[in-house]
């Protein structure tokens, strides 16, 4: 919820002025024409709080990376990171006068990036959380007793009497 809450402003922000909508601007004090380097820091300050929410993806990667069997989360660690150290490095270059760099942020990619991979995590576990309680209901519906047939009569019988190769009655 965090990484989503940071995200989507961040996202707004970082692409609002790339759309072509008559009437919608950024606030000149963030737009990236007027005030550059304030439309990087809102960038940076916003990207902040998404870095360390999905902070587990960069311990968990370089661990990975450290034993040389990189996973998904090493993918997420290199990729989001890149894109966090560059936009920072792009920062530093329009704090000391080169404004080029404002194209050159990429704080809502890697933003975006956790904050997607988070959520299609969430959406798994939930989804695995309901199979597993549907396998749950289905295992509470097995019968306490069976009906076996023994010398060609048929006798109910607890499940726990039931060894490999009796007959049972279904």
């Amino acid at each position: 919820l965090i990484a989503l809450l940071f995200s989507v402003p961040l996202l707004i922000i970082a692409m609002i002025h790339m759309l072509s909508i008559p009437g919608v601007r950024l606030p000149s004090f963030i737009d990236p024409h007027s005030s550059p380097f304030n439309f990087a820091a809102v960038q940076f300050f916003l990207t902040l709080p998404v870095i360390i929410a999905g902070s587990r993806f960069f311990t968990a990667g370089s661990k990975a990376l450290i034993k040389r069997s990189p996973n998904m989360d090493s993918l997420v660690a290199i990729g989001t990171g890149s894109a966090f150290l560059y936009g920072l490095y792009a920062l530093v270059m329009i704090y000391i006068g080169d404004k080029h760099f404002v194209g050159a942020l990429y704080f809502e990619s890697a933003a975006m990036v956790i904050t997607l991979v988070m959520l299609g995590k969430y959406l798994e576990a939930v989804s695995k959380g309901k199979t597993s309680e549907a396998i749950r209901k289905l295992i509470r519906l097995r019968p306490d007793k069976a009906v076996m047939i023994r010398n060609g009569s048929e006798i109910t019988v607890s499940i726990s009497e039931i060894t490999e190769g009796d007959l049972v009655l279904v």
